[in-house]
């Protein structure tokens, strides 16, 4: 990283001194940034200390140009600054900036900045009703979160954390509550999690902070979990492990005893394309492009879908669903917000839409991630959104793609699931396919079927 500042410092007029040296890299970095270039983020690792590094940082935050995933990589550089000028430039800007949009709120949630903590605690102790009622859902989610990162809260944070998990809040307040209080070592955060580990919703990521906290897995064995508990007494083995160690061991527990395994629970597993269907309000969209008519494509994913809506039909009634298809337009099943419950009446409607599928016309994957983004996301209730495609987007580069794809995931904790029909890989690229890479950055399952 030295040599990466040395050799820019090499392209600067003689004579600059340290603070116009830095003032420098900074502008150069913020161009090239803008210009999409994302490694170009490197000096800021090193410029922790310069005033001007928080303001290049802001540059970027508020600026509508820049891409999500660049605002978040930007949080992972900043959360590993220590204490000095750089991190007051970002904390004193947010006192003085509470109202700031989305997307800033989002970095400092994600900076997790010691600085920042009061803020984020003021926000969500700020609203005197019910939590299920409140006006801005997604600010209050995002509070959760930024706290989610200090291990050390008293049992009254823990508890108003604790009390977005209520099944009448919006799903992302209840999401980012499950993920917060993996991260707090207290008792309170444990016995708050116990009787949720069964919700389709947020089932998954209460057993991933019940692991963060104690390193055991009884799955959505409660009973199993309280005798534990009782066993431990007052000393409680606290781990605090981060939550990538969660995914790792699912992914080991994958390979020592894979699902095929167990017929019985295979023949109980409502699925698409081999993908288990689990949640409360969930969105498939589907790629119905000219070029699914090749190898019968089309014809297998009307059945798919017509075997998961007959599935679907024992699942609660509050289930509630959607689909989105692209191809020659974007097209919903469902009017309005485009989501619906899971009764009889629905489910006719969808058993014909599912019928009617034709492939034809290209394929807008920009535009119907913008569609769900702005028509069903906000008050859809939508936490599983599975994403079906075999080619490229047309509308778009596979970039702007990812970055719809991050930001539907970080604003509102939704998993997105993909299907990939036909090749994993483009020809030629040595990276991870688009659908992968979705998949990966939005905790969602890749599956490529047979």
């Amino acid at each position: 990283m030295r040599y990466a500042l040395a050799s820019l410092a090499l392209l600067l007029p003689a004579g600059l001194n340290a603070a116009d040296d830095a003032a420098a890299v900074l502008k150069d970095l913020v161009k090239n940034v803008r210009a999409g270039r994302q490694e170009a983020l490197a000096p800021l690792q090193e410029l922790h200390a310069q005033r001007l590094a928080g303001e290049a940082v802001l540059s970027l935050v508020n600026d509508r140009r820049t891409g999500l995933g660049i605002k978040l990589r930007l949080a992972e550089i900043v959360a590993a600054w220590p204490a000095g000028e750089g991190r007051r430039t970002l904390a004193d800007w947010l006192a003085r900036h509470p109202g700031c949009d989305g997307d800033a709120l989002l970095f400092f949630a994600s900076a997790h900045l010691p600085e920042t903590r009061s803020f984020f605690w003021g926000l969500l102790s700020q609203p005197k009703g019910p939590l299920a009622t409140a006006k801005e859902p997604v600010r209050l989610a995002l509070a959760a979160r930024a706290l989610g990162a200090f291990p050390d809260h008293p049992d009254p944070v823990v508890a108003r954390v604790a009390a977005l998990l209520d099944a009448a809040c919006p799903h992302v307040m209840r999401a980012c509550a499950a993920e917060a209080l993996g991260g707090m070592r207290s008792p309170v955060a444990l016995q708050a999690l116990l009787p949720w580990l069964n919700d389709d919703a947020i089932g998954q990521s209460v057993h991933a902070s019940l692991f963060q906290l104690t390193g055991q897995d009884f799955a959505d064995d409660a009973e199993k979990w309280k005798a534990w508990l009782a066993e431990q007494g007052r000393s409680l083995p606290w781990k605090m492990l981060p939550r990538s160690d969660y995914a790792e061991y699912l992914k080991l527990q994958k390979l020592l005893k894979p699902l095929e395994d167990d017929p019985a629970a295979m023949a109980a597993m409502a699925s698409f394309y081999g993908v288990e269907f689990r949640g409360k309000g969930a969105l498939f969209i589907l790629d119905v492009s000219g070029s699914m008519n090749a190898d019968g494509r089309i014809g297998k994913l009307r059945g798919q879908m017509s075997n998961l809506l007959t599935a679907l039909q024992n699942k609660p009634s509050r289930l509630r669903y959607g689909i989105l298809t692209f191809g020659e337009d974007v097209t919903p099943c469902f009017s309005g917000r485009g989501m619906a419950l899971n009764d009889e009446k629905n489910h006719r409607q969808a058993v014909s839409f599912v019928d009617r599928l034709e492939a034809r016309g290209g394929t807008p994957m920009c535009e119907a991630f913008t569609h769900a983004l702005t028509r069903i996301l906000p008050e859809g209730g939508i936490d599983s959104i599975y994403f079906l495609s075999d080619g490229q987007p047309s509308d778009g580069t596979p970039a702007m793609v990812l970055d719809l794809a991050q930001r539907i995931h970080a604003e509102y904790r939704v998993r997105i699931h993909c299907i990939s029909i036909g090749e994993e890989t483009p020809p030629g690229s040595a990276e991870p396919s688009l659908l992968r890479q979705i998949a990966e950055a939005c905790e969602g399952t890749f599956t490529v079927p047979p």
